[in-house]
């Protein structure tokens, strides 16, 4: 009878356990991101010129979009509705599995940008937004800028970053730069908290995510930024 009971227990235990992880972590709509094909670059999606603002957007694998379908394109266009002396900028990378070779790329193109529009365009304000491996390369990318160009930079939102969960300080961005930082992490985003849903890692196209990096864009570019946070959550 002990044993019985026991077993029954064991049953009912790693029935709760399989319960709670379908509960906690949905699993991932077909219609989403096929990850590991390359985003093909498209010139005519560059802007030129001069504006008020730009915001650099380096999208996730495999994410498409003109900016990344969820991130980039949500959040450029809530901005650009606010501010309408501001546009996005697509990172001119691959954003493919291969990290190596197309973080170079991406990580040069955003340096390459950042200096040839402020020779350019010596009043414009810029916004770097990352997610995912885009949020690897604003690292990159920042860590080799010239510190004369630090003032030209408004905003930081980096989404799903790997460099939340790894950890490391070193990777953290320039102590200049630190004050101008929004952080999201969804809670359980097996990329960026340390948890092993794919779900969660997908979910920054959300309202509460999007409207919270869009106040903390707009109030930089008008001068009154909002004190920089890093949540994991919401």
């Amino acid at each position: 009878m002990t044993k019985i009971f026991a077993l029954s227990l064991s049953i009912i235990s790693c029935a709760s356990a399989v319960l709670a992880q379908a509960t906690t972590c949905p699993p991932v709509p077909s219609n989403t991101i096929s990850i590991g094909e390359p985003v093909p670059t498209n010139p005519a999606d560059i802007p030129g010129g001069c504006s008020a603002y730009e915001i650099l957007v380096a999208r996730g694998t495999s994410e498409p979009g003109k900016f990344g379908f969820i991130v980039g394109d949500n959040l450029v266009g809530n901005v650009s509705q606010v501010l309408p002396g501001a546009r996005g900028y697509p990172v001119q990378y691959p954003a493919s599995i291969d990290v190596l070779g197309g973080g170079r790329q991406g990580r040069l193109d955003i340096i390459n940008r950042l200096i040839s529009q402020s020779l350019r365009c010596p009043t414009q304000k810029f916004a770097l937004v990352g997610y995912s491996q885009g949020a690897s390369i604003m690292h990159q990318a920042v860590a080799e800028l010239p510190i004369s160009l630090y003032p030209k930079i408004s905003a930081l939102c980096m989404f799903g970053d790997p460099n939340l969960r790894l950890g490391i300080l070193g990777d953290r961005f320039p102590l200049a730069l630190r004050s101008k930082v929004l952080q999201s992490c969804a809670k359980g985003d097996l990329v960026c908290d340390t948890g092993s849903c794919e779900f969660w890692h997908l979910v920054y196209g959300r309202p509460e995510w999007i409207n919270r990096a869009t106040n903390f864009i707009v109030s930089a570019f008008r001068g009154t930024p909002l004190p920089p946070s890093t949540t994991v959550g919401i």
